[in-house]
């Protein structure tokens, strides 16, 4: 189990020893859930510090016509809904669904503070963790006020190119949830790169993009 947590952002800097005695004050459970199962309805209230040891889990957004749209993708040992754990609206803001399955550690928020007290580098963590989903839901705003699949496609590859420092973007997830991290149909995101590819734009492959007219993505976005 320490294993897994000291790759946690949240106990970045610990080694396997403090974070022995570090549990041994703190309560927590070890849950396990199944494929397909529903851990939390969006505005649920956010009551523990839930930890994911193994396994993948989804948050999306339903709209009032039914349609869903995936917001984030977790993978391990990533702390889930860390920025609405405290607060005046600490409700979960998606439904979260569990796409394989795994398992989560789970800590009462009573003793997560008290965990907080007790170690000032988990505090600073924190506080670090929050900070960068701050910044991330900032940058979701402005990803789903693009309107057009080109527009999003440029903003997505711009924002990656600008992280790698090239042109090119590694891509880590298959068109089909690329498509369901952009809230469109599969064939129509292909429609979209395959004419970004005939004009010139880019390359695109399983595993990698090629950006071949960086201008022309800045254009597309008015930039």
């Amino acid at each position: 189990m320490y294993k897994i947590l000291l790759n946690s952002p949240l106990f970045k800097g610990l080694t396997e020893e403090e974070l022995n005695r570090l549990f041994k004050k703190v309560s927590h459970q070890i849950r396990h859930f199944r494929s397909g199962e529903m851990l939390a309805q969006s505005g649920e209230e956010v009551g523990k510090a839930i930890l994911l040891m193994e396994g993948r889990l989804q948050g999306e957004m339903v709209d009032f016509s039914g349609n869903s749209l995936k917001i984030e993708e977790l993978g391990p040992p990533q702390m889930v809904a860390a920025a609405f754990l405290f607060g005046p609206q600490n409700k979960f803001p998606v439904f979260l669904s569990a796409k394989t399955e795994g398992k989560i550690m789970v800590i009462k928020k009573m003793e997560f503070t008290s965990m907080l007290s007790l170690e000032p580098r988990v505090m600073v963590n924190y506080i670090n963790i929050i900070s960068g989903k701050a910044q991330f839901l900032s940058g979701k705003i402005t990803f789903l006020s693009l309107k057009t699949i080109k527009e999003k496609i440029a903003y997505y590859l711009l924002q990656r190119m600008k992280i790698g420092g090239d042109n090119s973007v590694k891509i880590d997830q298959t068109q089909t949830n690329l498509a369901d991290f952009f809230g469109v149909a599969r064939p129509s995101l292909t429609r979209t790169i395959l004419e970004l590819e005939s004009q010139g734009i880019l390359t695109w492959s399983r595993e990698r993009v090629s950006v071949l007219d960086p201008g022309k993505l800045k254009f597309i976005l008015g930039k």
